[in-house]
């Protein structure tokens, strides 16, 4: 395995300002990037905005702020250079602009669909690919970014959904060839005689021919993140027609299945709970390998949308098989986060550590030795009996899209309950910071039945709390500060668990709410009361807990798990009292 490809990070926070490249000066200072170089990674990415970065020949109105992008790139690749570290832009290009801005009514040839998704507050009108001078706007300014930084190690491109682009964005092509009846119009004369598949391959040729008018050595790496909404697994159309010197990336996890409650289920995200590789990513691999193609894998190796507020989910165990896998298939490097969970933690240092082995150990004689030189004085057998269990913990974890990103589990220590029939509004997006509906059930459990995911959530608290009792016992020996961060976080993991449980139990009482269901409600919130009691001082003296990378927002914190005990507990007087 080539030591020198790309293993990539990102500083924790750094999408601030709503993601431009402008601020990665004031997050990538000299002892971040020291930081991320110890915890052994080579190149770092930061998020850009094409019609940001640079001015367009073809459209003069973007690219206002483009000179101070590209300064504040400028100081940033050679200071990272220092430290061992290469700098990559991740693009999603073209990156479409609000459907009311006066960009449109100048250029109405290049509009093309509209989408509300991301943040459904806010209609996006993308670029259309079909259309000329789009082409000719994706070629030019990808040239244009390495014709002004030069020292720049390439590029990252997501070329289907996320935020809208192109016309074919979020547009589920299979599913509306499968179901033609459900089948809604394209929205786009021009792109709707072409297959998506065309589409995706015609922007990464363009982005392509426009850097190697400058530059040969630019790294091109190609993400396949949803490509399955055009055509299916392994999506052998876009694989063998992508040019032949760009790397690509594959999920590493997504199209995997794992045993939970006793039945098979998919595993379609990422994950820290299942181990993979998944067969997709085999599939992937092999397509690639005949195109002669470096083939890179997509994780996220700190934490996942399985709980996406805590710095990490420690699972060692699991982070070692999928090293142990990446090696055996010769894997060519990595990408190791995305928006969130780009903390340090011992998540990224075992992962480093295990990859960077000359030859991997066994894997409980690399997890004790990890945990005894990451944890000086610790009982490392112990440590390494604590990361076992946490990782049978989360068999019972209700892995589904639906739960995930629908669900109630980042956010549960600062939700508000009451004692009355809910209202049918429901949570939103679990990623977006945004006043919370009542209504947790819907037509989403994606195969799990609620006594299903009931069950599954209480026993993933238990046997967590389990877990970190085992850590506590563990780290005794220990002082250093790893092992206060890490026994911190464990806890708050199994309190966030534990709350998540008692959210779902609490709403299957308010979902056909009557008085006589009030005995019950008030057991669950003197449950939910100790919890939060227990969370409450861990939560204030680390921050990093309840924070959100991709929202840039706490979804809980410690003013607001204040504010939720003082409800619950103004709720049992009030249960109490001669009145009530």
């Amino acid at each position: 395995m080539n030591a020198e490809m790309p293993r990539i990070w990102r500083a924790e926070k750094s999408l601030a300002d709503h993601y431009e490249t402008i601020t990665a000066n004031a997050v990538y200072t000299d002892a971040v990037l020291a930081d991320i170089a110890r915890q052994g990674f080579n190149a770092i990415w930061v998020h850009g905005l094409l019609r940001g970065m640079v001015p367009s020949r073809v459209f003069p109105e973007l690219g206002k702020n483009a000179a101070e992008h590209i300064q504040n790139m400028r100081e940033l690749i050679p200071r990272a250079e220092r430290h061992g570290i290469k700098v990559y832009i991740y693009l999603q290009p073209p990156r479409g602009l609000p459907a009311d801005d006066p960009f449109w009514k100048k250029h109405p040839e290049a509009g093309g669909r509209c989408y509300k998704v991301m943040d459904p507050r806010q209609e996006i009108r993308c670029f259309c690919t079909s259309s000329p001078e789009v082409k000719n706007y994706l070629q030019d300014s990808s040239q244009r970014i390495f014709a002004e930084l030069p020292e720049l190690a390439g590029l990252i491109l997501i070329t289907a959904s996320e935020f809208p682009a192109h016309c074919y964005s979020h547009y589920s092509f299979l599913r509306y060839q499968d179901n033609p009846k459900e089948a809604e119009p394209l929205g786009c004369p021009r792109c709707e005689k072409r297959h998506p598949a065309e589409v995706v391959t015609e922007i990464i040729q363009l982005i392509r021919d426009g850097v190697r008018e400058v530059s040969k050595a630019a790294g091109i790496i190609v993400w396949n993140w949803s490509w399955n909404m055009y055509e299916p697994n392994p999506c052998p159309t876009i694989i063998n027609a992508l040019p032949d010197d760009v790397i690509f990336m594959a999920g590493f996890e997504r199209g995997g299945r794992k045993k939970i409650l006793g039945k098979m289920r998919e595993v379609d995200e990422y994950s820290l709970s299942y181990a993979g590789p998944s067969p997709t990513f085999r599939q992937c691999l092999e397509l690639a390998r005949k195109r002669g193609l470096p083939v890179m894998a997509k994780l996220q190796i700190g934490t996942t949308h399985e709980l996406a507020t805590v710095p990490n989910l420690p699972l060692i165990g699991n982070l070692y098989e999928k090293v142990r896998a990446l090696k055996e298939l010769e894997v060519a490097g990595f990408m190791g986060c995305w928006n969130f969970g780009c903390a340090s933690s011992a998540n990224p240092a075992a992962f480093n550590r295990f990859w960077q082995a000359a030859t991997l150990p066994p894997k409980e004689e690399a997890l004790v030795e990890f945990a005894a030189d990451y944890f000086p004085g610790c009982d490392a057998e112990k440590v390494v009996e604590a990361w076992e269990q946490f990782a049978a913990a989360m068999d019972s974890y209700p892995f589904c899209i639906a739960f995930m990103y629908l669900g109630p589990n980042n956010y549960s220590l600062a939700y508000p309950v009451r004692p009355s029939q809910a209202k049918k509004t429901p949570l939103g997006p679990s990623w977006i910071d945004l006043k919370r509906g009542e209504w947790v059930e819907s037509n989403w459990l994606d195969g799990f039945t609620w006594p299903e995911v009931r069950k599954g959530l209480g026993q993933l608290a238990r046997d967590w709390q389990k877990g970190a009792a085992l850590l506590t016992k563990a780290l005794k020996g220990s002082s250093s500060e790893h092992a206060r961060q890490e026994l911190d976080n464990a806890w708050i993991c199994y309190h966030v668990f534990r709350s998540t449980w008692n959210t779902y139990r609490i709403f299957n009482l308010r979902k056909n709410w009557a008085e006589s269901k009030l005995d019950a409600y008030l057991k669950i919130i003197r449950n939910e009361l100790a919890n939060l009691e227990q969370a409450l001082p861990i939560a204030e003296r680390d921050k990093r807990f309840g924070w959100h990378g991709e929202c840039h927002a706490y979804m809980f914190d410690a003013p607001g798990i204040k504010k939720k005990v003082a409800t619950l507990t103004r709720q049992l007087q009030e249960s109490s009292s001669p009145d009530a």
